[in-house]
């Protein structure tokens, strides 16, 4: 395995779709990157070390658009145990039974139905947001207590795929708006039922339009794999962006693009910027006034 970044990758900007394993924190990918390959580094949106899925790493010029990709739905296959609580919502925590009786599918599913939509949610102690300048995980690391904040979030849908009615075990599929923690959802469906229930196993399948199945393993990102063709984890900034709409610019228009200048007759909302010498910016706005979300230093591929 290399110590040292390849001098194949300088100036490198691509969008890598990697499957997080079990046990491996989101910054364990990211240091195995940074060895590996060198350069500027990041992510768009973390894992719990419990959970396994997809992670979008993001180099060079890529890591501007971490926003853009936190911004986008989630999709998340979740396996609930019902009858038993964890003190942190996941396998990680002290699990208590909670004596509740056996629940069938039949119950689950009218339960599944309040979860759906936008609603309020109350953060865990286990998350990093900052209550009184602190991240909550480590309040609950020193066994603090405190009331957390709520939020708004969406749940776009939310359905049972698979029951073990011997292991109380409901297998479930989330999509959600960004902001909403899986782990809660499953201990307010216990709730609900009046049975409590855990995360007892939590995997990203999808973050938008990109896809846990074109995923690599962590241990294979490298320069080779980053310089070979067809790689499905590996994607341009164009091909990652693909899902947004296209503007054509000409080489004057291009000029004022490259630095942050409003742009007339653009599409609304988000939508990629082209010069003649490739994807220079994403800009949003109201149809015919956009700003720039972000401009690249350099036309991308």
């Amino acid at each position: 395995m290399s110590t040292t970044g390849s001098p194949r990758l300088t100036g490198l900007s691509r969008v890598v779709l990697v499957d997080k394993p079990p046990g491996w924190t989101s910054y364990d990918v990211i240091r195995q990157a940074k060895r590996d390959l060198g350069g500027k580094i990041g992510h768009a949106g973390t894992l719990d070390p419990f959970a396994t899925g997809l992670l979008v790493v993001l180099l060079g010029q890529a890591t501007r658009l971490s926003a853009l990709f936190m911004d986008l739905p989630k999709e998340y296959l979740v396996t609930a145990q019902l009858g038993a609580r964890s003190t942190t919502g996941d396998p990680t925590g002290v699990v208590e039974p909670t004596g509740g009786d056996p629940v069938g599918a039949g119950d689950i599913l009218p339960v599944l139905d309040r979860f759906r939509g936008t609603f309020w949610q109350r953060v865990p102690m286990t998350s990093a947001v900052k209550v009184g300048g602190e991240a909550l995980y480590r309040k609950a690391h020193r066994g603090e207590e405190v009331e957390t904040p709520v939020r708004e979030v969406t749940v776009y849908d939310f359905t049972l795929v698979d029951f073990d009615a011997e292991g109380q075990k409901a297998t479930l599929i989330a999509r959600t708006a960004k902001g909403t923690y899986v782990r809660t959802l499953v201990e307010d469906v216990g709730q609900a039922l009046g049975v409590g229930a855990y995360a007892a196993a939590l995997r990203r399948t999808r973050v938008g339009h990109l896809s846990v199945s074109d995923a690599i393993e962590p241990e294979t990102l490298a320069g080779d794999v980053l310089s070979a063709p067809a790689v499905p984890a590996v994607l341009s900034l164009s091909a990652a962006l693909g899902h947004l709409p296209r503007h054509d610019v000409d080489a004057q228009v291009a000029g004022r693009v490259a630095n942050g200048g409003e742009l007339e007759g653009g599409p609304a909302g988000l939508f990629r910027v082209y010069g003649p010498a490739g994807l220079l910016a994403v800009y949003r706005g109201p149809k015919g006034r956009a700003r720039p979300m972000v401009v690249f230093p350099t036309p991308q591929d």
